[in-house]
């Protein structure tokens, strides 16, 4: 189970959130990755915010894309859905 660096960008196509550290993580980790970083996104935004059209974007190392989740899928399995309404 090897770890592999990755960033988790967030971005709705017109504003974007860039995670320039990243994270090491392995494949089974990246969706539970991607739905904390939303989370964590979605409920430490003080400002109301539309997160419906909002993706967590992951980036390997090398600035490939690795995967996409929509906020609003992660919100359906994680339970926050009223994060997406403003």
């Amino acid at each position: 189970m090897s770890q592999e660096r990755c960033h988790f960008h967030c971005t709705d196509g017109r504003d974007v959130v860039f995670d320039l550290q990243g994270r090491a993580v392995t494949e089974e980790n990246l969706r539970p990755v991607c739905a904390d970083v939303a989370a964590e996104l979605m409920h430490g935004c003080t400002a109301l915010v539309d997160w419906s059209a909002w993706i967590v974007d992951v980036h390997d190392a090398y600035g490939q894309r690795v995967m996409t989740f929509s906020f609003a899928e992660i919100a359906n399995e994680v339970g926050c859905l009223s994060a997406l309404a403003a």
